[in-house]
Formats: C-alpha cells, sequence, structure tokens
C-alpha cells in the first residue's frame, strides 16, 4: 500500500515573514513626511492665494478713489473764473487739524450754467434765468451771476417755476445791477476727509482702508508746498490702500496711487475792479 505525504503547510507557514516594528516605523514617518511636504505647500499656495485676492481688493481699492479724486481735482475751479476774490471763496482749500485731513473742492462740477432771461435790479432777492442745457439747479448750492463786468455769489434759497419762467431764490439781495444775458453758474462743493484709515467724499467712503493720504502742491516755479498757494500748478497726489485683513506674520497686501495733476482750471485767474 503506498502512502502519500502530506506537504509541511506549517512549516511554510512559519518561514513567511511580516513587516517588522521598525520597517512600520520607518514607514509611517516617511508618509508623515511626505504628508508635511505636502501641506507645506498647501498652506503657501493658501497663504499666496489670499495674499493676492487681498492684493486686488486693495488695487481695486485704490484705483477707484484715485479716479475719482483725479477727476475731482482736474475739475476743481471750473466755471470760477469770474468769482471776485472778494468772495474768498477759493476753488481749493487744504487743512489738518484734530487727526484728520480735509480737502474741498470747488467748482461747477455738474456743469450747471444758465444766463439771465429778465435783467435783474440792484436789491433783488431772486432771478429769472432760461433752463441749464444740463443737470438743475439744486437748493442750497451756490451760483455765481457774472456779467463780464460786475459779478458776485449767492446761495440759492429756492428753485421753482413761475408763469413758465424758471425763478432762483437767493440768501441775500444783489449788490449790481444785471441786464439780460449774463452768465449764471452752479457752483458745487465737494469734501474729501481722511482720518488715517477712512477715506471719504462727502461723506461716503471712497477707500475704507487708507493707510495714506498725502498732497504736495507745485507751486508755478516748481517749488513744493505743504499747503496750496496763489500760483499752484499741480498736485501730487500719494494714496495707499490695504486689504484689511493681515496675513500670519502681519502680512498687510497694499497698493500704491502715486502721480502728478495738472490744476488746469486755475491756471489762469485774474482779479474783477
Amino acid at each position: 500500500m503506498r502512502t502519500v505525504r502530506t506537504p509541511y503547510v506549517g512549516r511554510m507557514l512559519s518561514s513567511e515573514r511580516g513587516l517588522t516594528i521598525a520597517e512600520l516605523l520607518m514607514a509611517a514617518f516617511i508618509g508623515l513626511v511626505v504628508l508635511g511636504v505636502s501641506w507645506g505647500a498647501v498652506a503657501v499656495q493658501g497663504r499666496s492665494a489670499v495674499y493676492q485676492s487681498g492684493l486686488a481688493d486693495a488695487q481695486s481699492a485704490g484705483r477707484g478713489a484715485g479716479t475719482i479724486l483725479l477727476q475731482d481735482l482736474r475739475m476743481a475751479g471750473f466755471g470760477m473764473l469770474g468769482v471776485n476774490p472778494d468772495e474768498d471763496l477759493p476753488p481749493l482749500e487744504y487743512d489738518e487739524s484734530g487727526g484728520v485731513t480735509t480737502l474741498t473742492l470747488r467748482g461747477a462740477f455738474s456743469n450747471v450754467q444758465s444766463t439771465l432771461k429778465i435783467s435783474a435790479p440792484v436789491g433783488a432777492t431772486s432771478i429769472i434765468v432760461n433752463p441749464p442745457a444740463n443737470g438743475t439747479f439744486v437748493v442750497g448750492e451756490r451760483v455765481l451771476i457774472d456779467s463780464g463786468i460786475d459779478s458776485e455769489v449767492k446761495v440759492l434759497t429756492s428753485v421753482a417755476t413761475i408763469s413758465g419762467d424758471l425763478t432762483l431764490g437767493l440768501d441775500s439781495t444783489l449788490d449790481h445791477q444785471y441786464p439780460i444775458g449774463p452768465n449764471v453758474t452752479q457752483l458745487e462743493e465737494v469734501i474729501y476727509t481722511w482720518d488715517g484709515g477712512i477715506l471719504q467724499r462727502d461723506g461716503q467712503v471712497v477707500a475704507d482702508s487708507a493707510a495714506n493720504f498725502d498732497l504736495q502742491f507745485i507751486e508755478q516755479d516748481g517749488t513744493t508746498a505743504a499747503a496750496p498757494g496763489d500760483d499752484l500748478r499741480s498736485i501730487v497726489l500719494d494714496v495707499i490702500t490695504a486689504d484689511p485683513s493681515p496675513l500670519p506674520g502681519d502680512v498687510v497686501a497694499h497698493s500704491t496711487v502715486s502721480t502728478e495733476v495738472n490744476v488746469r482750471n486755475l491756471t489762469f485767474r485774474f482779479d474783477l475792479n
């Protein structure tokens, strides 16, 4: 009778070897290193994305504020050529006090202009004008009445259409007599304020994280002054806007707008005698 031998299954199993604790620890260590490197790369990319987003926001705010301010600076003094110096109504005023910087600009920003439809005598408290081609006259704004010989500035107290005529009420009586035809121009006031962080235009925020708002005034002879003089040629503007959310390490994304603005409407001025 033939004997069938059984394979040594137990011996085969016992001869197979697994991973040692040292090998498992090494594999775990390598895995942790790989994860750490990957996490570091992700974190760097995340910080870069946040920074780029913050930089885009800062640049957008800077460009927006700079564009509006440049337009207003270029318009300062528009329509005010006939304003008598005795009115003490400069097209541009600048003040730094109490931690607040204030820039006041005046001019016909909305280009609301008309002419006298009916002659106005001395002492009149209202004038009748033709409807303006652009915009409307607004109560509380100033108007310049200018015949080329005489001129004066009054504040509008009322705007009404009476018997088909546009009648403007004045805050005080006319000092001069005017015939039919003299120009009547609405003069508006734009006020910028900066408190070290927020830049506002007429009370509306144009940049909520303005880290710097600096103006330098260039005279006709090229000298630089901290305040505007009578011979103002241009204005050097520096505005820095920053993202309000700093990155770890107190890194802040910021944008700088720096330019020189020619105040074209203030170049030619004369005194009325």
